[in-house]
This record gives C-alpha cells, structure tokens and sequence, in this order.
C-alpha cells in the first residue's frame, strides 16, 4: 500500500507542476477552447492540460518500478501504456486540428487492439454460468474500451467534472487491485492515474484556467478501462463484470441513456448536444460546482457499493 500512496502522490506533484507550463504552451499556440455551441465556458480557454495528467501517470509509474520490487513490468502493463500512448498522442492531434468523431472511434479501438495483442482481455464469465468467449474476447474488449473512453470523453462537459470522477474511479480500482498479491502494478497504474487527475484538478476545478482536452479524457478513459480489466476482471463469477461497471456507472449509463434518447430521436448518435445529465442539472438552474459536486457524490456511491460488492463476495485471483 505504501508503493500506491508514494505513487499517488508524485503522480499529482508531476501534473501539478506541469500543468501551468503546458496551458501557457497552449495558449502560445492558439490551441483553446472558444465559448459557444455545448460549451458552457465563458471565455477561450487553453487546451491540451491532460498532457501534464499523461505525464504525471508515466513518470509515477517509472518510479514505482525502480523502487519496489513488488512492481514489475509485465507484457500486460506495457500494453495498457502503449495504448495509453497512442490515445494521448491521437488526443494532442485532436485538440490541434479537431480530427472527425470517426477518427476517434478509429483510434480508441485501435488502442483497444494494441491491449489485446499483450494480453489484457475479457476471457468470459464463469459463474453461475461459464462462458468462455474464444476469440470474441478481442471485440468484447475493444467494445469494453470503446464505451469507457467515450463516457469519460462525455462527462468533460463541466470544470473540473471528468478530472473529479476518473479520480474517484481510479482510487477504487487501486484499492481493488491491492488485494491480489499479483496485481500490484495495476494498483500502481490506478494509484498513478489517481495521483495525477488529482494534481490537474487544482487547475481544472472551476472556474477551469485549463482544460484536459482530448488527450486528458480519453487518456483518463482508456487507461481505467485498461486497469478494471488487468485489476479487477480477474474475479470470478458475474462480479467481475458487476464491479468495473459500477466503478464507471456514472459515466457508462449517462452516455448509455443520451445515445438511446438519441437514437429515439431520429438523431445520429455521435452527434454532441446538451442531453447529458450535467447539462440537464445546469439548465434546472444548479451552479457548476453544485452539478459536479452532486455528480461526485454519485461517483463515490457507486464506487463505495462496487468496493463493498468485492469485499463481501470475495476477491478470488485466478
């Protein structure tokens, strides 16, 4: 548990540091965000913050290997930071030049892909019933890595919101995963991924001087998604599927329940609008740390019934 919390804490004093160099470096480039459309802010604000986010959470992760022995590299970790990588670089690129949703999708399962070529998948479910999924355990873990980016990439719609619930998320998955005596890079991974959301929120929490940007939200997505599966989906039974999605519940349903209202609607699905539940919590007239702090609250529920489901049941490794 100490590797975790040293971890955690130069996670967040990397990004902290970090962050106002790289919002001037923005701001230098023109790389902001203008007012107007579904953004809620009122004035341009520089992009590209999750920049400091990846590099607390690789620099975090580096040291922890130097200095526990409990912390080794396994093909696993590698393949959660190269397609961590791959998502921040795509992230940079999109926050530069605003790349078309299906170039997105295209690189989140891209990415997705890379995890599965290292072995980080969903092999099945094995009670009550046993269900092995083959080769199938390829496009159920793109799909799974898909659906987790997206959401997180959805809930940064308000100051501070993405950075608070990747945060909370993070720190369960780490307590999750500091149960399996084999899983102590994932608790690293996840107390890193906490660690540095953390550092970042000092800047993002509102009024934002600096937003994440693609880069930090679909980093943030895709590296828990990488970790509930290496961390967590090593329980047995329906549990392991129960606990990550309730760990994400927050982000998963809200963009679950906007998708299929679209659909109804007639709309594409992959268009944005204001229909996700902290647009409609603004708009019932809530200040934005009231919508983010209540979404906390949510996050933290859900995440505490996930952390109690796992305790109660039992961790099994496999």
């Amino acid at each position: 548990m100490t590797i975790n919390v040293i971890t955690a804490v130069i996670a967040a004093a990397v990004a902290y540091m970090l962050t106002p160099i790289v919002w001037r470096f923005a701001q230098s480039r023109g790389i902001v965000a203008h007012p107007g459309g579904r953004r809620v802010h009122a004035v341009p604000t520089p992009l590209l913050g999750g920049v400091a986010i990846y590099a607390g959470f690789i620099v975090a992760i580096m040291v922890a290997v130097v200095v526990s022995k409990k912390v080794n590299i396994s093909p696993q970790a590698i393949g959660i930071v190269i397609g961590a990588t791959v998502m921040a670089i795509v992230g940079v690129l999109d926050d530069k030049y605003e790349l078309p949703g299906w170039t997105q999708a295209g690189a989140i399962l891209l990415a997705g892909f890379v995890l599965t070529i290292f072995k980080v998948r969903i092999y099945g479910i094995t009670s009550p019933i046993q269900v092995e999924f083959g080769l199938w355990s390829i496009p159920v873990t793109m799909i799974w890595v898909l659906m987790v980016t997206k959401a997180v990439d959805c809930m940064d719609g308000l100051d501070g919101l993405a950075a608070g619930i990747s945060a909370i998320a993070a720190a369960t998955l780490a307590l999750m995963a500091a149960h399996f005596p084999g899983r102590a890079m994932s608790a690293a991974m996840a107390a890193a991924l906490f660690g540095a959301a953390l550092g970042f929120l000092r800047f993002n929490y509102p009024p934002a001087k600096v937003f994440m940007g693609t880069v930090g939200a679909q980093f943030l997505g895709f590296t828990l998604a990488g970790v509930s599966i290496l961390g967590t989906m090593k329980i047995t039974a329906l549990l392991a599927v129960a606990v990550p999605i309730l760990v994400l519940a927050v982000p998963l349903f809200d963009t679950t329940f906007v998708v299929l209202r679209r659909a109804a609607a007639g709309k594409k699905i992959g268009e944005a609008d204001t229909s996700h539940l902290h647009h409609r919590l603004v708009k019932k007239g809530l200040t934005h740390r009231q919508v983010i702090w209540c979404i906390y609250a949510l996050t933290v529920v859900c995440c505490s019934f996930a952390y109690w489901l796992f305790c109660r049941l039992g961790p099994v490794g496999r």
